[in-house]
Parts: C-alpha cells; structure tokens; sequence
C-alpha cells in the first residue's frame, strides 16, 4: 500500500510556503528539457526524445481557422465550458462512435492536462485514495500529491506488455478508493485495452460509486485504428477526456475536452470558471476546422508513427542490452535499461551530458520502472533514428561493447 505522508511545508529563500504548494512535484521530463536547452544554449547539438512533442506541421485548416479568427479579432472571453459548436461537433463524433445521444451538454473544453487536476480536484478530499494503473502518466502522480491525496499504484504486468488484467482490475476495486485512473492507449507503454475489460471496470465504478477518469488522448493513434471510448452521457461516476495536442499536432494550443454526465460537465466549466476563466476561442475555432479532417490526418500520424515505432523497437531489441516491448499506439518506447547496470536518473543524466540525448527516467511512471527509460519518436524522423544511435552505444559502452541478445 503506497500511502504518502503530509509533506512539511518548505521554506525558500525564507518564504513559508503552504503545504500544497510544498506538495508540487512537476514532471521530470521538462526538467530534462530545461537541462537540455542550457546545454543547447552553449552551442550543443541535442537530440529531443524526452517529450511527446510532435514535429508534423498541423492540418493548414486549424492554422488557416487560428489566423482567421485572430484577424477577426476573437480575442474576447469564451464561453466557460468551451465554444458551443466546438462542444457540438465533439458530441456528434462521439455519438457516431458509441451510439448514445451524447450533446454539448456532455462536453467541456479546457486543457487535457488541467482537466487531471479538475477531476481530482471535483471528486476528491484530502487524504482519500485514488488508485493508478502502473506505468502512469506523470501529471496523474503530480496532480494527485499536489491535492494530498494517496496514491495506490496498481501494477501491469510486464510479461503481458503492460496490458490492463481482470486482476490488476479486482486488485484496484478491492481498494474500494474514491477514484481510478486509467490511460488508454497507454504511455509510456503504447499498451491498447481490452475493450471488454474497459467496459467492465466503468460499469463495475458506477456499480460501486467510484470515479472514474478514462484518459484517452491516444486513442485516435491506436494502429489497429481501435478506439474504444468511455464517453457516457447516463454514467455519473465515469468522465472521458482526450486532448487535440498530439493528434493535430498542436502541443501549444493547450486544448483538450472531457466527457461527462451534466451534472458533471457542469462542475467542470465551474472549475473553468474560477480557475482561469475559459480557453481562447481563436485556438478553439482551429480545433474546430481541424475536426473536418481529423480522420484523414491520425491515419497519416499513424502510418508515420507505426513505420518509425517498428524501426526503433527493432533496433533497440537488436542491441542486445536494451529491451521493449512493440508499441500498439502513439509514439513512445518504454525501455528497459536493467542489463547496462545503471539506474534511469543516472543513465538519463550521462546520456544528456555525454552523448547530447535526452529521454524521460522510467520513475516518472512509477517508483517501480526505475530500469526503464522513455524514449518519444515524434521528433524529426533523422534525429530520433541518431538519438536512438546514442542511447544504444552508450547502453553498449557501459558492457564494454555488444553483447550477446539472451
């Protein structure tokens, strides 16, 4: 049982800070980025694996829409829940992909990120559980600390790909937490779901009164082209969010979108509202053009994703130090590093300083993955195929050269 103890709050440069504010973690993988553009303001050349920030020009209809509307000047308050036709045209994507009559109502635009934090923030008091399919995404553990809440990591199954089980399912329940996270597609693993099994663990938290939040921002990169959502217009404990930053490649519009029962989606936008208001609408009215296309788009992201993902899995297979697993979605590789007898943060760190590489220590999914590394593949397909050159010579040169694949 992973329970965590009240952080004392810090003082710095003699300022008392509140125990909230003690509990900010961040995420490691933009303080490799931070670390990484020091070295690259020195006249360093680095290579970018550490995040999943893709390098694809967006579909010209969401620029083309942005700037229109800038030239319009759409540069006033937005509804808080999010531009109605924008909540519109989500709600009948969704309704054609699950059959339920899902409207605006349902919808609530605010960043995906966020929206981790609203859901905690709206569902949750201090020191209630909340239970974490493991590897887990590193905003679920910030989030849930910085509201001091404790953190139950259910683990996945490493000799199944990390693939969500009825058991970790049972063994999450049984918890009886007040909320559960699950990530489908998953990262840092590339792991799709059991559609039946999804199904069954939000019919089993609405049964038993426990939140649910379905992150879904891979789901339109699963390369089977599978997409099993949890949207739900009658379940009142389920909420679905995805984002648009990584399947119009657009990290910088901040814009994602939740799922939920009225009730729900209406607490939502209230959270909107005394947090920061509403998102831009010129950024909005893109993502709104971009839906036109989105279709066509992710299959291109996915071709690309799918062709570079199998290159890289095969080679670091081939190296005969580092393993993984073959992603089923995105554009991420969960690395284990065990065999160059260096622990993530150590091997990240002189990977950096070295070899000018930069990837995401394993621990930032988990206590448990500190042999492991994240790798991105959405860069530049050239310089993630050298990033990836580094990282296995390096991994090599800790065993003094090749070694034999067992």
């Amino acid at each position: 049982m992973a329970h965590h103890t009240e952080p004392i709050p810090q003082t710095a440069h003699g300022l008392n800070f509140s125990a909230r504010g003690a509990r900010l973690i961040g995420q490691e993988m933009f303080r490799v980025m931070d670390r990484a553009q020091v070295l690259e303001r020195q006249g360093h050349r680095i290579y970018h694996l550490e995040l999943g920030n893709p390098r694809m020009a967006p579909p010209s209809e969401i620029v083309d829409s942005a700037m229109q509307a800038l030239r319009e000047q759409h540069l006033g308050y937005a509804p808080t829940a999010g531009v109605k036709e924008l909540r519109a045209a989500l709600a009948a994507r969704y309704a054609s992909l699950t059959g339920q009559a899902l409207t605006d109502a349902h919808v609530v635009m605010s960043t995906a990120n966020l929206l981790i934090h609203q859901f905690l923030d709206i569902t949750c008091n201090p020191g209630d559980e909340v239970v974490l399919f493991t590897p887990a995404f590193p905003s679920y553990w910030a989030a849930a600390t910085h509201q001091g809440l404790q953190v139950r990591p259910v683990l996945l199954d490493e000799r199944d790909g990390f693939h969500l089980s009825r058991h970790a399912i049972d063994t999450a329940l049984a918890a009886e937490p007040r909320a559960v996270i699950v990530n489908n597609a998953n990262n840092p693993t590339g792991a799709v779901y059991d559609s039946a099994l999804l199904r069954e663990r939000a019919g089993r938290c609405e049964e038993a009164g426990i939140w649910l939040l379905s992150d879904e921002t891979y789901a339109d990169l699963t390369f089977d082209r599978s997409f099993c959502t949890l949207a739900s217009a009658q379940a009142r404990h389920v909420v679905a969010i995805s984002s648009f930053s990584k399947v119009f490649s657009i990290p910088g519009f901040r814009t994602g979108y939740a799922f939920a029962h009225e009730a729900v989606a209406a607490k939502l936008a209230l959270s909107n509202s005394t947090l920061y208001s509403c998102l831009p609408i010129f950024t909005q009215l893109g993502c709104l053009a971009g839906l036109t296309v989105l279709d066509t788009y992710a299959d291109e992201i996915r071709t690309r994703g799918a062709r570079l993902l199998g290159v890289c899995h095969d080679r670091i297979n081939r190296s005969g130090i580092l393993r993984c697993h073959k992603p089923e979605s995105g554009f991420y590789l969960f690395v284990d590093i065990s065999r160059s007898g260096l622990d993530d943060m150590t091997f990240c760190q002189r990977l950096l300083d070295e070899h000018h590489t930069a990837v995401t220590p394993g621990r930032s999914f988990g206590n448990a993955y500190a042999s492991f590394i994240r790798l991105a593949t959405c860069g530049r397909g050239g310089d993630v195929q050298e990033g990836l050159s580094r990282t296995i010579e390096f991994a090599q040169s800790l065993r003094g050269g090749r070694v034999q694949a067992a």
